[in-house]
């Protein structure tokens, strides 16, 4: 699975850095097929980046589990010290257990023009 949008990850580490920006340590691990075990597919820190996903980051806990939504990878190589830095960055995320924003899919009731047909009338009080 691996870090990805709609992957499910352990968080270990919340270090909040300023009001835009939370540092989370995180693991994303996968069923092995074969074996029927667990193993550890990713693990490393992500920065939760936007005002919205560093609050809601800032109040997660150690061996919380979130869904990854809007998310990048990014890497920059420092000529200098020959060295590449690749960068996870989270810009959504719903806790484990927290229902999606949006729609439900309960049925709505249908709405009439307002008028009581005739049927419904011996039953109004006035």
């Amino acid at each position: 699975m691996g870090f990805r949008t709609g992957a499910y990850a352990k968080v270990w580490e919340v270090d909040p850095l300023s009001a835009a920006s939370t540092k989370l340590r995180v693991s994303v691990s996968r069923k092995n097929k074969q074996t029927g075990e667990y193993e550890q597919d990713f693990s490393g820190f992500v920065l939760c980046i936007g005002t919205a996903a560093a609050k809601k980051a800032s109040l997660l806990r150690e061996g919380s589990r979130i869904r990854i939504g809007d998310c990048d990878v990014s890497t920059k190589y420092n000529a200098d010290k020959k060295i590449t830095y690749t960068n996870f960055k989270i810009f959504s995320f719903e806790e484990d257990g927290e229902e999606e924003a949006g729609f439900d899919n309960e049925p709505q009731p249908t709405v009439d023009e307002g008028e009581p047909d005739s049927g419904r009338d011996r039953r109004l009080p006035f």
